[in-house]
């Protein structure tokens, strides 16, 4: 799967009400971001309803940052 890290960027911006580019591939969602388990949770919705797919719950606590969300999703 080809994943676009903009549109990965965007979704993480809109679950946490930030600009996209506030956000780099690398920021730790939690820690860099403050981003709360409710945010990722609608985060990972987001994603799951734009991208079509699904993200398994006990995947979910490994994706921290924009580059490691797309590099799960383009492994699946």
């Amino acid at each position: 799967m080809i994943v676009n890290k903009e549109q990965i960027r965007e979704i993480a911006a809109d679950a946490l009400e930030i600009e996209p580019k506030q956000i780099g591939d690398r920021d730790h969602f939690v820690q860099d971001l403050a981003m709360n388990s409710l945010q990722m949770l609608d985060c990972v919705a987001e994603i799951e309803d734009q991208l079509d797919v699904r993200i398994p719950k006990a995947d979910i606590r490994s994706l921290t940052c924009v580059e490691q969300i797309v590099d799960y999703l383009e492994a699946l």
